[in-house]
């Protein structure tokens, strides 16, 4: 069944909801085209984006039993999206503040030395990855990180939207997680310690 074909919706999510994965994937490539540049423009990462619309549909398919009540479906899918998009970004706002509490693991379970060395190792590399930020990227990362400024606060001092301000963060955030990730063993148990929180 193509975009062109007639169909009839609510048998088509009826049968999403009995587990009929054909039925899922007509779904799937009726709306993907449609969802991914929605997604794309509210996330400015391209791997982002691709997450929230794989997780988009399998939240659509963990909740299949709900389809059959569902009166716009398009109109639910983008819900899904959207909600998954501010739940990545405070995902990655959390991550962020959980970088203290890992330095703080750090002094506790090595000797002094070995403190010393790791966690001036893990600043080297967060202000590597700092630095490399795009010039607006880092200024508004270093507001929020280094002044202590809300979302609000930031959009305010620079004359932006919160909206374009929190984009920003998460996308620094992403890029630092990756910096420290390719960096070798220190920044993926920085990575992984964040996950976990």
């Amino acid at each position: 069944m193509t975009n062109n074909q007639s169909y009839d919706e609510h048998a088509l999510l009826s049968r999403i909801a009995e587990g009929d994965e054909k039925a899922f994937t007509v779904l799937f490539d009726l709306y993907l085209g449609k969802l991914k540049p929605f997604v794309e423009k509210l996330s400015p990462s391209p791997a982002d984006a691709r997450e929230i619309v794989q997780e988009t549909f399998i939240r659509l398919w963990l909740n299949r039993d709900k389809l059959p009540q569902v009166t716009n479906i398009g109109g639910y899918i983008f819900r899904i999206a959207a909600n998954q998009y501010h739940m990545a970004v405070r995902r990655a706002l959390l991550q962020d503040k959980t970088l203290d509490g890992f330095k703080t693991t750090i002094h506790h379970s090595a000797n002094p030395t070995e403190r010393t060395v790791r966690l001036n190792e893990l600043q080297r590399l967060i202000n590597e990855a700092v630095q490399r930020l795009p010039e607006k990227r880092r200024q508004i990362f270093r507001l929020s990180r280094n002044e202590g400024m809300t979302i609000a606060e930031i959009a305010r001092a620079l004359g932006l939207s919160p909206k374009t301000v929190k984009n920003t963060l998460f996308t620094a955030l992403a890029n630092i997680r990756e910096y420290l990730a390719a960096a070798g063993e220190l920044g993926l148990c920085w990575l992984i310690f964040c996950l976990a929180a």
